[in-house]
């Protein structure tokens, strides 16, 4: 494949920075990286939000508000169309990527990824790499980076400090919710592709729906709220082309949030039990709530799962 996940995003990334007072957000310079502020010390807006989204996928999506006009509905939804669902999401929109860097913790997703090659494993499967002088990366924390996380990242994606470009959230912020209810398709391939070793080659295209909830400036909070929204909230339709020892009528069944056994807990509750530890976590909880699949080969429709908007609006 010669699409690269950096080239395609840094249109985007420039346009943000030339609009940087319209989106609410601000530049700033530290080290000589340029810091694209998006909801730490700013307050952001939906349309920062989309252009986070689509950077974070690496430009191979496109992404949309919508306000169902439903008497059971209240809330915001995103909407994602890709037609690269596996590159666009595990190699890129994935927030596998944890620093750890004396008092800063982050987690990072977007295009930067793929020049380090964070996770590798992630990268051997996707059989990609990618190679750009320029390195960008979205990433969440509660602060911005220091001198030596500058210094590690340009280093990890092979670049000089004055190309390194990191777009910066946090927990209770706007494009934080924005860009998290815009991850039905990355749960939806997690669990197909990793979890249940689905090959990668017979997932085509794909649309994904994800409900922002109820947003609150509180961490802990906004932490659980955005969680359950995926958990409880998201749909995934996708586009596949099977193989004849394929049982997509079987395989369905383990995709959808509710074949986990700790379906019907908060977010909250169940990492707190885990420790505030993700290897701890029961990650068959993050999938997404309802799926379809369209088989090409065969014509047929498969469905599975159900939005609980009770879980999310509790």
């Amino acid at each position: 494949m010669t699409i690269s996940l950096t080239k395609e995003v840094i249109p985007l990334v420039e346009k943000m920075i030339e609009q940087a007072e319209k989106l609410k957000i601000t530049v700033k310079k530290i080290d000589e990286a340029t810091i694209i502020d998006c909801g730490i010390n700013t307050e952001g807006s939906f349309s920062a939000g989309l252009f986070f989204t689509k950077i974070s996928l690496g430009g191979l999506a496109k992404v949309q508000l919508n306000l169902p006009i439903s008497k059971d509905n209240s809330l915001l939804t995103v909407q994602v169309d890709t037609s690269f669902p596996v590159l666009a999401t595990l190699g890129c929109q994935a927030a596998s990527w944890n620093i750890n860097k004396g008092d800063f913790f982050g987690m990072a997703c977007g295009p930067g990824r793929a020049l380090a090659k964070k996770p590798s494993k992630v990268f051997k499967l996707l059989e990609y790499q990618d190679e750009n002088e320029k390195a960008i990366l979205c990433i969440e924390s509660d602060q911005l980076p220091n001198e030596e996380v500058i210094q590690y990242l340009a280093e990890k994606c092979h670049v000089e400090k004055k190309n390194l470009f990191l777009l910066m959230i946090k927990t209770a912020c706007l494009v934080e919710y924005v860009q998290m209810a815009a991850r039905a398709i990355e749960l939806g391939i997690f669990r197909l592709v990793e979890q249940l070793g689905y090959p990668k080659e017979r997932i085509l295209h794909a649309v994904g729906t994800g409900i922002i909830p109820p947003m609150s400036q509180d961490n802990e909070l906004s932490n659980d709220r955005v969680n359950n929204a995926l958990i409880y909230g998201t749909k995934l339709y996708l586009i596949a082309k099977s193989e004849q020892d394929d049982n997509l009528l079987e395989l369905i069944k383990k995709i959808p949030s509710k074949s986990s056994p700790s379906y019907g807990k908060k977010f909250l509750d169940l990492f707190n039990e885990a420790g505030k530890d993700f290897a701890k976590f029961d990650l068959t909880l993050l999938a997404p709530t309802e799926i379809i699949v369209n088989d090409i080969r065969t014509g047929k429709i498969y469905h599975d799962g159900k939005i609980n908007l009770e879980l999310i609006m509790d």
